[in-house]
């Protein structure tokens, strides 16, 4: 924005810890603009610069683990859950844990919601094939087969934690006279 003040976003951003490399901090700051694109190219090679420095690496040929973002119930598909692959190869057919969740991915699409046979990390994507909604934030990997899932889920549920149906069903609907409480 035109009336965007660099100085004060950086002085808030200090204030959380995070010190700008021009103000004596260690981390990088770039003006960059969504609708003239200035500062785009900058950023990206930055964030390449700082992943080289920091040796951060996946490994495509391992099984895939990553994190849920954000699922929901589809009347036609069911589960469907956007995920992000953070490591290795996520395929068709794989099967999942997620919590106390399991399920066999029957379908991956990409944002734009085109079909994919695999994909690889750093790539968001849509899953279809999760028995029940996991829970947002949740990380996922792919198990051997589906007894080895099973057998996770039996144990976590042993421990304590609770499965993804009872932790929604045992929350309190939001109301506005229990908000404030």
């Amino acid at each position: 924005k035109k009336e965007a003040n660099l100085h004060r976003v950086k002085s808030q951003l200090s204030a959380l810890g995070l010190v700008a490399e021009d103000w004596g901090g260690n981390t990088i700051m770039i003006e960059v603009s969504a609708i003239t694109g200035q500062g785009v190219d900058k950023l990206v090679e930055m964030l390449a610069l700082e992943a080289e420095m920091l040796e951060l690496k996946a490994n495509p040929k391992r099984p895939a683990r990553g994190a849920i973002l954000e699922a929901k119930k589809h009347d036609a598909r069911g589960v469907v859950a956007t995920a992000l692959v953070q490591d290795g190869t996520l395929k068709r057919g794989d099967v999942l844990v997620c919590g106390t969740v399991t399920g066999r991915v029957k379908a991956i699409c990409d944002h734009l919601g085109r079909p994919l046979e695999t994909a690889g990390p750093a790539t968001p994507v849509e899953l279809v094939g999760l028995a029940e909604l996991p829970a947002i934030g949740e990380p996922f990997r792919v198990v051997p087969d589906l007894e080895s899932a099973k057998a996770i889920v039996d144990e976590r549920i042993r421990r304590g934690a609770r499965p993804a149906a009872a932790a929604g069903a045992s929350r309190e609907r939001v109301t506005l006279e229990n908000l404030f409480t």
